[in-house]
């Protein structure tokens, strides 16, 4: 009797016959996790006004998800929108401007025909200079104020808290009316469901026949379903107490037929 091992069977010739019997496999137990989980955090501080969505609710990606109190900005933002559309300052300058550059030029006209000193002349180009720096600094003051603008604008649309990413809310932390402080930034629980992580540890020898990219057939236990993963990681680091290596497979999720939380397994060579 010879025999040949192709893939994962053996191939023996007996009595002139072909009999196909298959290698022993190791079945290994693992658990699928969400492949996203992020604890939506805010650095604002402030009372929950309103929370738009609800543990369990599927939101996509940029989708309003709290927000906090903001008449104390909505009020500032008033103050300084006033403060940047004020332009009267700024009329007062240019027009004090004016006024200067007149004068000089006419005391210049007069300086020529001799009929004007040269200290009066000098007193006025120094006036002039003065007026024209008096315009750029209220034309800064009025950039600044209108950063200042844009800024709160940009802390009041912090206060909205969104959705990083699409995914399903599975835990909210705070409840409408709770302070959100900066020891305790949490909001909320997202987790992203359309695809799933399996986790597997295995041996050394077991993670040597995987490869980065590789498919293979998942079945889940509780109702034996199968489907294709595909390998997203391989730990380059044997745990050295208990001697196994983390491996990771990408499952698609897209009609959510598969759960968070729920055991698998792979076959593999012993």
């Amino acid at each position: 009797m010879n025999s040949i091992q192709i893939g994962t069977w053996i191939i023996m010739t007996v009595a002139g016959l072909l009999v196909c019997s298959p290698l022993h496999a190791l079945e290994m137990e693992g658990y699928t996790e969400p492949y996203r989980t992020i604890r939506v955090a805010t650095d604002e501080t402030g009372i929950i006004d309103e929370i738009f969505v609800r543990e369990g609710q599927a939101v996509p990606e940029g989708a309003p998800l709290l927000r906090l109190n903001n008449e104390v900005h909505n009020a500032l933002l008033a103050v300084a929108e006033q403060n940047m559309l004020a332009q009267g300052r700024l009329e007062s300058a240019r027009a004090e401007q004016e006024l200067k550059q007149e004068r000089l030029k006419i005391l210049q006209s007069l300086r020529r025909e001799g009929n004007a000193r040269q200290e009066e002349v000098d007193r006025a180009q120094y006036e002039s200079a003065v007026a024209k720096a008096n315009v750029q600094t209220v034309q800064e003051d009025l950039v600044s104020r209108k950063l200042e603008y844009q800024k709160i604008k940009t802390q009041i649309s912090r206060r909205t808290i969104r959705a990083p990413i699409a995914g399903v809310v599975s835990l909210l932390h705070k409840e409408q009316g709770e302070f959100v402080a900066p020891n305790s930034p949490e909001t909320l629980t997202l987790v992203q469901l359309d695809q799933l992580l399996a986790y597997f540890t295995l041996t050394s020898q077991q993670a040597a026949q995987l490869h980065i990219n590789d498919k293979i057939e998942i079945t889940f236990k509780h109702n034996h379903s199968s489907t294709e993963g595909t390998i997203e990681y391989i730990s380059p680091v044997t745990d050295a107490q208990s001697g196994t290596v983390l491996v990771k497979i990408r499952i698609d999720n897209q009609k959510g037929d598969f759960r968070s939380g729920e055991r698998c397994t792979i076959q593999l060579e012993s």
